[in-house]
């Protein structure tokens, strides 16, 4: 009888023993699993969402939803803040998508217009590839503004050429290098299409000419001052820009305005 009671004994005991090992097994599994892919509640469209919707009237139709980390953009949304309210959709939502920051843009960009920060007016100049950073200008890039005026030529144009040298560097004068606007910020950019004279090109001249995308248009956000500077720059001088790094400080002369001021008499 007590062989019967002991033996009774150890199997509940290896059995209790049998099922805590199993569970602390589990618990370590999940535990593995989550530290592997952390989870992350972003806003999921919960209905169709056309583009245009404002992000106040967008919270109605999201719905927020757990996901593995690993499987969503790091530019998921998460909450709309009451900074982005007025701001709309750029795009469908269609049900299940996830939101991202990136999508909601201003009214001005949803209509394909440009946007200006309050109290700056937008001023747009025309430049040679080089003269634009050999195209690595975008929009969101901070540049600087140079010009360079050269004296005593009656060659002088402020209009560059981009199929040659450009006249202002043909000249016998001096030449004179300034910074126009230290730092501003690029808010468009584009090609720009150069204008031909048929009665000076013909036949494969007059063909590749028409074709040429060489220049840029670059449209800054600046005030009234700046705006001054670069209409003058582009109508008297050769306008360059100088991208700007993280730390990148361009020092300004104390004497920009108006845009080449007479030399101080000694």
């Amino acid at each position: 009888m007590k062989r019967r009671v002991v033996s009774v004994v150890l199997a509940v005991a290896l059995a209790v023993l049998g099922t805590v090992a199993v569970l602390v097994y589990v618990n370590r599994a999940d535990a593995r699993a989550v530290a592997g892919q952390q989870a992350v509640t972003v806003l999921v469209a919960d209905k169709q969402i056309p583009s245009g919707t404002s992000g106040l009237a967008a919270k109605a139709l999201l719905r927020k939803e757990t996901l593995p980390a690993s499987s969503v953009s790091s530019d998921a949304a998460t909450e709309i803040t009451p900074g982005q309210e007025a701001l709309v959709t750029s795009s469908d939502l269609a049900p299940g998508q996830v939101l991202l920051k990136s999508a909601l843009i201003t009214a001005t960009q949803a209509a394909g217009g440009l946007a200006i920060p309050d109290g700056k007016v937008a001023v747009t100049i025309t430049l040679c590839s080089p003269e634009a950073v050999a195209g690595n200008i975008k929009v969101g890039s901070e540049v600087a503004v140079f010009g360079t005026l050269v004296t005593g030529s009656s060659d002088a144009n402020g209009q560059p050429n981009c199929t040659g040298q450009h006249k202002q560097q043909i000249g016998k004068g001096l030449g004179n290098t300034r910074v126009v606007v230290p730092k501003v910020r690029v808010i468009g950019i584009g090609p720009a299409t150069r204008t031909v004279d048929d009665s000076k090109a013909t036949g494969v001249a007059a063909q590749t000419s028409s074709n040429q995308t060489d220049m840029t248009m670059v449209t800054f956000a600046v005030d009234q001052d700046d705006a001054e500077r670069l209409i003058l720059l582009t109508q008297t001088s050769l306008p360059y820009l100088a991208l700007l790094g993280p730390s990148a400080k361009v020092t300004p002369d104390t004497h920009v305005v108006p845009l080449f001021p007479p030399a101080k008499s000694k």
